[in-house]
C-alpha cells in the first residue's frame, strides 16, 4: 500500500513537470480556452491523457509488441505529421475565406465529442511518451520504494501518470480563463489564432526534419 503511493507521487510529479513545456496538446487546450470555453478545453484535455495510460501501461507490462514490429515507431513518428499540420490547416483556414468573422462560429460550435478525439490523436502520435516512460521505470529499479511488484504498484504508477497531466492541463486552462482580457489587450485574437496555426506547421516540419537527419 505505502509503496503504491509512493509510486503514485512520484509518478504524478515526474507527469506534471514532464507535461509543463509547450506541446500541440497544450497549445490546443489554451486556445481551444480562449476561443471556446473551459468545459470544451477540458475534454480536450481528458482526451489528451487517455494516451498517458496507455503508454504506461505498455512500459509497465514490457514493450514486446514493439520489439516484434519495430514499424510502429516508424508509424507512431510519421503520424503525428499529418495531426500537426491538419491542427495548422484548420486553425488558419477561416483567414483564406471571405468571411473571417466565420471563424468564432466555428470555434464555438465544435463539439465536445469533435475536441476530445482530437486531444486524443495530439497525444497519441507522441513519439516520445513510451520512451518517456521506460526511462522513468528503469530509474525506478533503483529504489526499493519505487519498485513497480503489484497490481496496486501499477495502478498507482498509472494513475499520477495520467493524472499529472491533466492536473498540468487543467491550470494552462485556468491561466488561459482568468488572463483572456489580459492577452488580448496586446494581441488581436485573430493574430492569436495566426500564432498557434503557424506553430502546429512549424511543429511538423520540425518533425519531419529529425526523423530525416
Amino acid at each position: 500500500m505505502i509503496n503504491g503511493l509512493n509510486i503514485f507521487v512520484i509518478t504524478f510529479i515526474i507527469s506534471f513537470l514532464g507535461s509543463i513545456h509547450p506541446g500541440p496538446l497544450n497549445l490546443s487546450v489554451v486556445q481551444l480556452t480562449l476561443k471556446a470555453n473551459s468545459q470544451k478545453a477540458l475534454w480536450m484535455a481528458l482526451g489528451g491523457v487517455i494516451p498517458e495510460i496507455i503508454y504506461g501501461l505498455l512500459a509497465v507490462e514490457g514493450i514486446s509488441i514493439f520489439q516484434q514490429y519495430p514499424q510502429i515507431f516508424a508509424f507512431m513518428k510519421w503520424g503525428i505529421i499529418p495531426v500537426l499540420l491538419f491542427s495548422g490547416y484548420w486553425t488558419l483556414r477561416p483567414f483564406s475565406q471571405d468571411k473571417p468573422t466565420e471563424h468564432a462560429t466555428i470555434q464555438t460550435n465544435i463539439s465536445t465529442k469533435n475536441t476530445f478525439f482530437k486531444g486524443f490523436f495530439l497525444s497519441i502520435f507522441n513519439p516520445q511518451l513510451l520512451p518517456f516512460w521506460l526511462i522513468v521505470l528503469v530509474n525506478y529499479h533503483n529504489y526499493q520504494s519505487l519498485q513497480i511488484d503489484n497490481s496496486l504498484d501499477k495502478l498507482g504508477f498509472l494513475l499520477g501518470a495520467s493524472l499529472g497531466a491533466f492536473l498540468l492541463n487543467y491550470l494552462y486552462i485556468q491561466i488561459a480563463e482568468k488572463k483572456r482580457s489580459l492577452l488580448f489587450e496586446y494581441i488581436q485574437q485573430k493574430h492569436f489564432d495566426k500564432i498557434i496555426g503557424y506553430t502546429f506547421i512549424l511543429m511538423a516540419v520540425f518533425q519531419m526534419i529529425k526523423i530525416v537527419l
